[in-house]
This record gives C-alpha cells, structure tokens and sequence, in this order.
C-alpha cells in the first residue's frame, strides 16, 4: 500500500466507511515520501550547484587570462545562482522534521517544503535565469560591438537573442512542467490529508 492508498483509505474512513488505519504505519509512510523527496531535491541541487561553481571558475579564470571584465561578469553570475542555491538549502535544513514528531507535524512539514519548491521553481526567472543570462548579453554585445563590423553585429545580436528567448522559454517551461505534474499533486495530496487529520480530530469525542 502506498501513499495515495492510505489517502484513499483515510477518506473513506472519513465518508463513514468501515476502514481501520495503523496510525504509525501511515506516519512511517509519509515520513518515508518525505526523506524521497529531500534526496531528490538534495541531489539536483548537488548537480545544479556543481554546475554554477564549474561554470564560475571556468568564467573568472577566463576573464583573468584574457583580462577582459565581461567573463568575470558572468562567472558572478554564475556564481551567485549557486551561492543562492547552497544558501537556501541551508535555511531549508533547519525546518526538516524530528524522528518523533507526530503525523499531522511530518505532514505539516512536508507541505511546506513542496511549496517552497514550487516557489523556487515558479520563480526560477529571477533567481537562475536572469543572474546569468543578463551578464551573457552584456559580454556578448560588448564583444560584438568591438568587432566593427555592423552586420556582424546585427546578425549576432539577432541570434544570440533568439537563441536565449528559446533556451529560458525552454528552461521555464520544463520547470513549470514539473511544478504542474509532480508538485501540485503532491501539494494537493498533503493538503489533503491534513484536511482529514483535522476533521478527523474535531469528530472525536
């Protein structure tokens, strides 16, 4: 039996059905759902920070070899998205659950990290996109413009463009998916069962 069958189950005790549920197999349950979704999250973030601090070594040193200011531009960039990243799982780790917490608080605290996640993911414009594709630009026109050679430049700009409006629409749309297909049934599950839990208890004598 899974998550959605013990939801399945909890409702229709709910709905006046004859249905017995095991109080610390569901909280076993939900506690194992919730440490599945944390190595999830941990683990992307893991890659996806790897990546930023990759990318701002890579850009930094460039820019230092080459002296020119517009890579270093870029590897902070680069470098903050990950700093957010690191920053944010650190405040996010101080609000897991306890061993002994109850259903309702595991529960409770699950909810409030897939919302966090569906902050982070409907938000990803400002916190990922924006930080390194800004600096992008920038050093892109500039060494563009230094060329002086105008249809070089026309030419450049038009496909740099291009290709940034269809690679964040890409990275956007991806994240909006997954906010769509995973975490809102996730949210609307808790939600769910928190709604049972406290319906629940105002029945008990």
């Amino acid at each position: 039996m899974d998550f959605e069958d013990f939801q399945k189950a909890w409702q229709a005790q709910d709905a006046g059905a004859q249905v017995t549920i095991d109080a610390q197999v569901l909280l076993r349950e939900v506690r194992r759902n919730a440490e599945q979704f944390r190595a999830t999250i941990f683990w992307r973030d893991v890659r996806e920070v790897g990546v930023a601090f990759l990318l701002a070594i890579f850009f930094m040193g460039d820019g230092l070899r080459l002296k020119d200011w517009t890579n270093g531009l870029v590897g902070l960039g680069c470098f903050g998205v990950g700093a957010f990243m690191v920053l944010d799982r650190m405040r996010q780790s101080r609000k897991q659950p306890v061993a002994n917490d109850s259903l309702k608080t595991c529960a409770e605290s699950s909810l409030s990290q897939v919302n966090h996640q569906i902050w982070l993911l409907k938000n990803v414009l400002w916190w990922y996109l924006l930080p390194i594709g800004a600096p992008l630009a920038v050093s892109t026109g500039i060494s563009l413009w230094q060329s002086r050679q105008v249809t070089s430049q026309l030419l450049g700009l038009s496909a740099y463009g291009l290709g940034c409006i269809l690679l964040y629409w890409g990275i956007y749309w991806i994240n909006q998916y997954a906010v769509r297909k995973n975490l809102e049934p996730r949210r609307q599950e808790l939600e769910t069962l928190l709604g049972s839990l406290k319906s629940n208890n105002e029945t008990q004598p």
